[in-house]
């Protein structure tokens, strides 16, 4: 590791903060009551301490397998935090993954404990008998949270300890080892196998991802020498995103680092809880800066009131913006800079801990994702794929060594996939997907990633799927946004929606306002509209939110091919 950076753990952070700040706020998370719970720095130390003690006395220790499924709650840190405490290997897999994905993740990282909520025991049960390794399911309610006469509790009650047994067994063992939390701490090493992190893929079977402490810690050190200068002195953030994946998870580390006060709060609610929360930290996906856009820009033709509506929207406070998972439109960050938010997007992947580049205060371009990490070496191959190295970078995907040698190349540069370009400045420029590139019959590489990026705020259009690879064209598949729609067309159903004449002039017009800027041969000549929604449930989405363009491309086929007859 680098000798300027000097390695400390989360639980080491939270072992001092325990002593420094025990009374000040970390969490918050809305009450069954309608209320609020507040979660100190010395509860968080409390919760987690117990939790870790329980957790070594069933055996976890270097490289046991722990696996959290579930969705965001309050125990959701206190979980992770006892994980690693005693040296366990965090596995986290989404609460909306299907049965199937669930067990072939838990299978294939021989998690031993898995940690989940009652929302999940039918998927538990359905798949616990084909779990040979697990040994143990905590559930973070408590006995009097969920009704115990059920066929999925019954069938699973062998295994199970509720969240409040697992503290009361903590709590014992503590109180015969008081330092006992501090000393299995201690025992972390740089080198120790931090998380094996699942890539929803958006073709195959997910890959785990295996890093280290020293990666993330590295690229952590990274973020905070970059970004630290645009964080307020507040420190307090709203988080949605699902810690289930490494954006999501990032911010919670962030904030234990940090030092933030995080608000809790669910995706449908983000964007309605920031009036009251009034955030000074907001980091999200495009669709929510998209979302506040084009309200405060519908609010009025003035701009003044435009920002005044920003403002109202998120509060007044937000000072630092930070965007992730896709390009925004440059139009967005420009109309936050008019407001005196600086909205900054990066890049990176979940192998690489997860960020290689990044915009930043005093040197940003907003027509790209950033300059590189100050200890990141990023290279474009002769095709022009972004290649990486640096101590971020993961050594290996779990029990594949076949995908981790495909992954480097002979020097042992880290092969993306993705391709770009670097302008005069030195900021990197995505292109789009090397795997995804449309090749027509005519021989023009095309990314249909930069095609359907110029839809991204569309008031009508949620999902658009270019396609025509070998074909003369290009064409896509269209789902709507059916509020707005039906507000404009004044129809309700969404398949009567997807059918109506009107509406596909309205789809139309909206096409043909991309078109215009395009090359001819990457203009889309032809539409379907589906009359349904792509989601993670379906099967045409990843959790986070990407497009399984294989998915959609087979159970689509038909309907798309037939637009070219």
């Amino acid at each position: 590791m680098n000798n300027d950076i000097d390695f400390r753990t989360e639980a080491q952070v939270l072992i001092d903060r325990n002593i420094t700040s025990p009374d000040a706020v970390r969490f918050v998370s809305a009450s069954p009551d309608g209320g609020h719970v507040h979660v100190t720095w010395g509860d968080f130390y409390a919760y987690s301490s117990k939790a870790a003690m329980y957790l070594s006395s069933l055996g976890v220790g270097k490289d046991t397998k722990v696996a959290v499924y579930a969705k965001n709650r309050l125990q959701w840190p206190f979980c992770l935090m006892a994980i690693h405490s005693c040296r366990g290997v965090f596995v986290p897999v989404y609460h909306s993954n299907t049965p199937p994905e669930v067990e072939y993740i838990l299978t294939h990282s021989d998690s031993e404990i898995v940690i989940t909520e009652r929302d999940m025991l039918p998927t538990m049960r359905k798949i616990s008998d084909r779990l040979p390794l697990l040994r143990k399911i905590i559930l973070m309610d408590t006995a009097d949270d969920l009704t115990q006469d059920t066929e999925d509790f019954k069938a699973l009650k062998e295994k199970i300890i509720f969240m409040d047994e697992v503290y009361e067994a903590g709590r014992r063992r503590l109180s015969d080892a008081p330092d006992g939390f501090a000393r299995l701490a201690a025992k972390i090493s740089k080198d120790d196998v931090s998380t094996i992190l699942y890539t929803s893929g958006t073709t195959g079977a997910p890959k785990g991802v295996v890093l280290t402490y020293e990666n993330l810690f590295v690229n952590a050190g990274d973020w905070i020498d970059v970004l630290s200068p645009l964080i307020p002195e507040t420190k307090v953030d709203l988080l949605w995103l699902p810690m289930s994946h490494i954006f999501g998870w990032g911010e919670l580390g962030l904030g234990n680092t940090l030092g933030f006060t995080t608000y809790f709060t669910t995706p449908l609610a983000a964007l309605s809880d920031m009036p009251a929360v009034r955030p000074t930290i907001f980091i999200s996906v495009p669709a929510y800066w998209e979302k506040l856009y084009l309200t405060a820009k519908a609010h009025s033709s003035d701009s003044g009131q435009q920002i005044a509506k920003l403002r109202e929207l998120t509060g007044g406070r937000l000072g630092f913006c930070l965007s992730g998972g896709a390009g925004l439109k440059r139009e967005i960050k420009e109309f936050f800079y008019s407001a005196g938010l600086l909205l900054v997007e990066g890049y990176g992947l979940t192998e690489c801990s997860p960020t290689l580049t990044m915009n930043k205060k005093d040197d940003f371009d907003f027509d790209s994702v950033g300059k590189p990490f100050p200890r990141v070496r990023l290279r474009l191959a002769d095709d022009g794929e972004i290649l990486a190295k640096g101590l971020n970078i993961f050594r290996q995907y779990y029990k594949d060594p076949a995908s981790t040698n495909e992954a480097f190349d002979a020097d042992g540069w880290f092969k993306t996939g993705d391709l770009g370009e670097f302008t005069e400045r030195g900021f990197l420029r995505i292109k789009g997907r090397k795997k995804e590139i449309i090749v027509t019959s005519g021989g023009k590489n095309i990314s249909p990633q930069l095609i359907e990026m110029r839809f991204k705020d569309d008031p009508y259009i949620e999902h658009i799927v270019v396609y025509g690879d070998e074909r003369k064209y290009l064409t896509a598949l269209i789902t709507l946004k059916p509020d707005a729609v039906a507000a404009h067309i004044k129809l309700t159903d969404l398949s009567e929606l997807a059918s109506d004449e009107s509406v596909s002039a309205l789809i139309q017009s909206r096409i043909d306002e991309v078109n215009k800027d395009l090359a001819s041969f990457e203009t889309i000549k032809k539409f379907y509209i589906y009359g349904g929604r792509l989601t993670p449930e379906g099967g045409f989405l990843t959790p986070s939110l990407k497009l399984r363009r294989k998915a959609i491309y087979e159970a689509f086929k038909d309907k798309l091919d037939a637009l070219y007859s």
